[in-house]
């Protein structure tokens, strides 16, 4: 007989009312029913509301990416054009015939390759010159051609050297349709030059492509005024762009910079959470009532129910560090997979060489460690051979400007640590450090142990820092938590500070030392109990 059971025998014996009994009753089971129902519901109700957050969250960043990464394409371009002496030269010679300007136009695109970059983005461009000597056609226009356009009205009005408009341009078949146009002044050797780069995105691929991402809800992107373009049939390309409503049904919205523009994503809410929530976990709602109809018969039981539902408590605690586990996982920035990428493409495409096959194993091996996590914590050994994978594609990225060397004692091999955290703060020394030096410069990465502490080791020799940002990374890293990363800035080092910081129970220190000029390091000191067996 359990201790509840003796206590309901000694209960009944002492009480003979009736309205005693419906006490017992109503404390014992009609009340614990319903907390329990309460607790059951609102948690199935905050998990499904947290889930979709979570979900309209990804689609704007994947959307905010997709968008910026075409405008980047087309700025790409425009650097490239802007800063070019050849190009310059070109644009504002005065040719004696349209023979010698023809042959000059052949020359300028078999020498600066700019046919095959155009094939390859998918970008179509427009050069807008004030010289009277060319001939207008294809590529090369007389400025005079773009007056009483949109964008050139745009242009003039506001003054700016480079920016993105949203217009309308009318097609070879006489229908008007939305375009997205980047424009660059060629001023960069002539300040009062009027010359004008004109690239034009394809506004129904660029559409489509938003559209394929598959996320269930509606999302736009907008200006302060318009609704520029959605993932939906919303955005056809032959209507003109609607005014901007201020809906009610708007659950997220992201806002970014892109170049003049200000711009902000805005997802429509789904279905109701507590709805999905019952569609999706039925099943606990099934069970909740199954516990409704058999608690009442079964009293002496209750005691083996609160424990159970104690039991889902913890596993309630375990799936939320769990969630946060994998939202930190979904922060980790890959921009640097697609800097390697760019860099291998443009090298391939500009030149044959025979060391594009190793690059791509290299990059193989980034993607294979960032998309699998079936594992959270990694041996220091797998996370070397990413690590060398990473600066051996940065290697063939920055040449004789960038030289590493990984020196690892034999002990720390085994030892675990949370992936991609060493190569988070490599990544950090070629961008911030080597990146915008143009001396060569050295990354070190040490790594030692004397058999209590792991001493982590990064160093660079590149541009160094501030006194005052050294000082802010450092606390950053040092009180590195989940709120840190809703910011913007260095999330990446937040981010591995905060599951080394999750390992070691807080036991992790940090440091950084750094000299503008000179370089930085940055050590990290983790005691190695917590580095065995994590996995």
């Amino acid at each position: 007989m359990t201790k509840f059971d003796s206590l309901f025998g000694r209960f009944i014996l002492k009480t003979t009312s009736k309205r005693r009994l419906i006490a017992f009753y109503i404390v014992f089971v009609i009340i614990p029913i319903i907390v329990v129902d309460g607790i059951v519901i609102s948690g199935a109700y905050r998990g499904e509301r947290a889930a979709r957050e979570h979900t309209m969250e990804n689609q704007a960043n994947a959307i905010n990416y997709t968008f910026s990464n075409q405008i980047d394409q087309a700025a790409k371009l425009g650097n490239a054009l802007y800063s070019s002496l050849y190009v310059d030269r070109f644009l504002n010679t005065k040719f004696d015939s349209n023979l010698e300007y023809y042959n000059a136009y052949h020359n300028f695109f078999d020498d600066t390759l700019l046919k095959l970059v155009e094939g390859q983005s998918g970008l179509n461009f427009f050069i807008y010159l004030d010289n009277d000597t060319i001939t207008n056609g294809s590529e090369f226009q007389k400025l005079d051609q773009a007056e009483n356009t949109d964008w050139y009205t745009y242009v003039e009005e506001s003054e700016l050297n480079k920016g993105v408009y949203f217009g309308r341009r009318k097609t070879a078949d006489g229908q008007i349709q939305k375009t997205i146009y980047y424009f660059q002044r060629l001023n960069y050797y002539n300040s009062v030059s009027k010359n004008i780069l004109l690239v034009t995105i394809d506004y129904g691929k660029l559409a489509e492509t938003i559209s394929n991402l598959n996320y269930e809800n509606r999302a736009y992107i907008c200006d302060s005024t318009r609704v520029l373009m959605s993932n939906s049939r919303y955005s056809n390309i032959n209507k003109d762009y609607d005014l901007k409503v201020n809906h009610t049904n708007i659950a997220y919205s992201q806002g970014f910079q892109v170049y003049n523009q200000y711009l902000t994503v805005d997802v429509v809410a789904g279905n109701d959470s507590l709805f999905k929530a019952m569609k999706t976990r039925w099943y606990q709602f099934v069970a909740l009532i199954l516990v409704n109809l058999m608690l009442p018969i079964y009293v002496s039981n209750i005691l083996n129910t609160v424990y159970q539902n104690r039991l889902k408590e913890q596993e309630a605690v375990v799936a939320k560090k769990n969630a946060e586990l994998l939202a930190l996982h979904s922060q980790i920035n890959p921009h640097f997979l697609f800097n390697a990428l760019e860099s291998i493409r443009m090298h391939s495409i500009l030149k044959q060489e025979s060391e594009t096959a190793k690059m791509v194993e290299h990059l193989a091996k980034l993607q294979r460690q960032y998309t699998e996590w079936n594992e959270d914590n990694v041996t220091i050994e797998k996370e070397i051979e990413f690590v060398n994978a990473y600066l051996e594609l940065q290697k063939y990225r920055f040449g004789d400007r960038l030289s590493f060397e990984i020196d690892v004692e034999p002990e720390c091999l085994k030892l675990f640590i949370p992936k991609l955290t060493i190569v988070t703060f490599v990544e950090n020394a070629c961008v911030h450090g080597i990146e915008s030096k143009i001396t060569p410069g050295w990354i070190f990465v040490r790594i030692s142990s004397d058999g209590e502490f792991m001493t982590l080791e990064i160093e660079d020799t590149g541009n160094g820092m501030e006194e005052t940002e050294r000082k802010e990374l450092l606390r950053k890293m040092r009180f590195a938590n989940i709120e840190m990363l809703k910011a913007k800035g260095r999330v990446g080092i937040v981010n591995a500070c905060l599951r080394l910081k999750m390992i070691s129970e807080e036991e992790v220190s940090f440091d950084l030392d750094s000299e503008p000029g000179t370089g930085t390091l940055v050590q990290i000191v983790a005691p190695v109990k917590y580095l065995k067996g994590l996995l």
